[in-house]
């Protein structure tokens, strides 16, 4: 019903989701009531956070049992990858940092070795303190009845309570882990667009299970089905047989094309990729994705040879915009990127891989600006006027994108860092095979953290048949 009430209201010309106001039309439709199976009334708006996502939000409530339920779903597609948030609490405004758990993401506490599943709590948009608030009180909702007939788990209920509210009082430090394989799931950073160094954000390749979760596995293997009766089939009975093939190489260009799923319909489209010598630095695959489905695309960069041996730091101090703005740049998806003077860093696997130009890779920190913390607009952000070093607010975010577009006009110029501890980033040297005056290129040995990220820090590439 949503992709045919979608189709209608473009015909319409109305649109479908509008931006987060009190004047949002809601939907209401009559509803099953599973407590009482009597009628209830769902409530439906779909609106956009601010510089975040496309929700659907609903209620539910039935006038005769008092039943009710709230949920968000995201109306936007999955992400490209799974995201996990590690967020350690160490005083009691972290309490109150916003938490978006889509129907797939799944918080855990190691300190209680405590979980909330995906299918408790799911849709929600809460606090931290809202989260263990709302667990607290689904413990001691049928504590009663426990007591009488198991004594012996609501006591030890009663002890796992007892800690929660610990945590909620918070008398100690904790961490708070929010893993979604969808990629739909935020944890605020008050600290945005500086790092945070309380919160850690890692994006990962979905796993077998992860796709078997959120019911990719199902399409890729009716896909793989279709294509093994394809090949099935007699040459005689398909005479075309020969010139369609999963995999095609176009020797003119060089560009090697083969099948692969959207990410955003999950319905068949086509991968381009080729293998590009970047002069004075290695060789990288570029991948561009389309979909003729639904119109979405989507491109890579992956580096065609391994990690390098040290890690690599490149800072360009621009002094001519004309001329720096333009500069070709490789940035890996382990790659960080600083600007000093703006106070800005964006961790590794914010923007992926990319090859494009400083003023492209500028802009696409911008638009990234806008999207990684839906909290600093808003209703969401603080209107007293006292900010502070942890609480920078929309202000503060506003601040730093109209620097961040003074630069890409070319009216401030600024220092560049560009940190990759696989050494596979690059920002093109103007004079080479010369030196550049402007670009200062450091390699450095990387910390056991960084291995670890990078999976290498156990793995043994000499001398391994005798491990």
């Amino acid at each position: 019903y949503y992709n045919e009430y979608k189709s209608y209201l473009s015909l319409t010309m109305e649109p479908l989701i509008v931006n987060l106001s009190p004047d949002n039309p809601v939907h209401e439709m009559a509803s099953i009531c599973m407590e009482c199976y009597r009628e209830g009334m769902t409530r439906l708006m779909l609106t956009k956070i601010p510089y975040f996502k496309e929700i659907i939000v609903s209620s539910f409530r039935c006038e005769f049992c008092g039943n009710s339920n709230n949920n968000v779903q995201p109306a936007s597609s999955m992400g490209d990858r799974g995201v996990r948030y590690t967020l350690t609490l160490t005083n009691t405004n972290d309490l109150n940092r916003q938490v978006i758990k889509s129907e797939w993401g799944c918080i855990r506490i190691p300190e209680l070795d405590f979980e909330i599943p995906p299918e408790s709590q799911r849709g929600s948009s809460n606090t931290v303190e809202g989260f263990l608030l709302r667990t607290k009180e689904g413990l001691q909702s049928q504590q009663k009845d426990r007591r009488e007939q198991h004594p012996q788990l609501a006591e030890q209920l009663d002890s796992f309570i007892g800690k929660l509210e610990d945590l909620i009082g918070f008398t100690q430090p904790f961490t708070f882990i929010l893993d979604d394989p969808s990629g739909n799931s935020f944890v605020e950073n008050p600290r945005a667009p500086k790092e945070d160094p309380q919160l850690k954000v890692e994006r990962y390749v979905r796993s077998k299970e992860d796709m078997d979760l959120l019911g990719i596995s199902s399409i890729r293997e009716a896909l793989d089905n279709e294509v093994t009766d394809n090949q099935n089939v007699l040459p005689e009975e398909n005479e075309d047989a020969g010139e369609e093939t999963s995999v095609r190489y176009n020797e003119n260009t060089e560009i090697m094309t083969f099948e692969a799923l959207c990410n955003a319909c999950g319905r068949d489209a086509v991968c381009n990729m080729k293998q590009v010598d970047i002069p004075f630095f290695k060789k990288i695959l570029l991948m561009a994705n389309v979909c003729d489905h639904c119109g979405y695309k989507d491109s890579e960069v992956k580096s065609a040879g391994g990690i390098s041996e040290h890690g690599q730091r490149i800072t360009l101090t621009m002094t001519d915009a004309g001329m720096d703005l333009v500069r070709d740049i490789l940035k890996s998806e382990t790659a960080k990127i600083h600007i000093p003077e703006l106070d800005l860093t964006m961790t590794s696997g914010c923007l992926g891989g990319r090859f494009t130009t400083v003023e492209g890779m500028l802009e696409n920190v911008r638009d990234q600006l806008s999207s990684i913390n839906p909290f600093s607009f808003g209703d969401s952000a603080p209107t007293d006027g006292t900010e502070t070093a942890e609480d920078e607010g929309k202000d503060g975010m506003k601040n730093v994108i109209s620097q961040l577009e003074a630069v890409i006009r070319g009216e401030r110029l600024v220092k560049i860092v560009l940190d990759d501890p696989a050494g596979n980033s690059f920002i093109q040297n103007l004079y080479a095979p010369d030196s550049d005056p402007n670009l200062l290129m450091e390699e450095y040995v990387r910390t056991d953290e960084e291995n670890d990220e990078l999976g290498i820090k156990f793995m043994k590439t000499e001398n391994y048949e005798d491990s």
